[in-house]
């Protein structure tokens, strides 16, 4: 026999958004025995979880919506790909969301499971971090789609607000680039080859997450499920062009990455080649001097010029002159 659980801990939430022609209520839930009334209701109804802890909480769910048990364990792992997967009662989708948090330089991965049958959503999310307040404010609206479409319809305006959570992933990494490519173009010493190595594990951690989610579009496309309705597919299909896309931007990226480790690579180079350029011209100036003073340096006794009153005089006068000689030269030839 089925029992009530209670909501105890902080980390996992329960909300439940009432909505139709001419109806919408929100609902704060603190034991799953007050599920089960909405499951008699004419109208449809959202039921969105934050948390993943309370494994009681989701048998107890599972158990009043029917929902597979290895459903139940796919939810709770939270490691799945995305896909798309039909049963009887009810399809169940699931999806990763990226974002930045609190403006960390590192993107947040997510798993979020949907579940929609005739008249229910459910969301399930890892963490109390929420993407979709939009919707909520959608649902407010008593003559959007949202109230008069199906379940289908608002399982794919979640998908749809994940993927433009993409976009902003995507326009973060563009920026991340062009300030990277700014800075190796201005030979900033802030730039170092691994940051933009990380950059391009950032980019293809977005698309290991994207590119699964349109393998689950396309199977949602496909599918013949009653609970998919004809009038939906267009909306879908908007999604799937939005998800090529965002590879596309994301394959361009990655070539823009190749291209800074070539840019920064040829940079190096060049400054390798300048200091190169400034060692060899020191050099130069310097062998006949050090050549002179190699031989007035030998320890021969008869040397003439050794007894000569101006001779240390001459010597610096040809130092100074062959050094400002060579480099008035060096000048001329734009060597430096």
């Amino acid at each position: 026999m089925s029992r009530s659980v209670k909501i105890q801990s902080s980390e996992t939430q329960i909300e439940v958004y009432e909505f139709g022609d001419g109806i919408f209520n929100k609902h704060h839930i603190t034991h799953t025995e007050e599920i089960k009334p909405f499951l008699e209701v004419n109208h449809k109804f959202w039921l969105n979880l934050y948390g993943l802890e309370n494994d009681i909480l989701l048998k107890e769910i599972g158990e009043i919506f029917e929902i597979h048990p290895l459903t139940l364990e796919d939810i709770k792992n939270t490691s799945q790909r995305p896909k798309f997967e039909e049963f009887e009662e009810n399809i169940f989708i699931v999806s990763k969301m990226i974002y930045y948090k609190n403006k960390s330089h590192e993107p947040i991965t997510e798993q979020i499971s949907i579940l929609f049958g005739k008249n229910y959503i459910i969301s399930i999310q890892e963490n109390p971090f929420d993407i979709f307040d939009p919707i909520r404010s959608r649902l407010e609206n008593p003559t959007g789609k949202m109230r008069k479409l199906g379940t289908d319809y608002f399982a794919y305006t979640l998908l749809d607000t994940i993927v433009d959570k993409y976009f902003d992933c995507l326009e973060h990494a563009v920026e991340k680039i062009e300030t990277l490519e700014d800075h190796i173009i201005s030979q900033s010493k802030n730039t170092k080859l691994p940051d933009i190595f990380h950059q391009r594990k950032t980019i293809q951690q977005i698309k290991r997450t994207v590119w699964p989610t349109r393998e689950l579009l396309s199977a949602w496309k496909k599918s013949e499920s009653p609970l998919v309705k004809k009038k939906t597919n267009p909306f879908i299909n908007d999604v799937y062009e939005h998800v090529i896309e965002i590879i596309e931007n994301l394959e361009i990226q990655r070539e823009s990455i190749s291209a800074l480790v070539e840019l920064f690579m040829s940079n190096l180079s060049l400054k390798q080649n300048e200091v190169m350029k400034t060692l060899t011209i020191i050099a130069t100036i310097f062998i006949p001097l050090t050549f002179i003073a190699g031989v007035y340096g030998m320890n021969f006794e008869f040397m003439p010029e050794l007894g000569w009153k101006y001779g240390y005089l001459v010597i610096w006068i040809f130092f100074l002159g062959s050094t400002l000689g060579m480099m008035y030269y060096f000048k001329k030839k734009k060597w430096f």
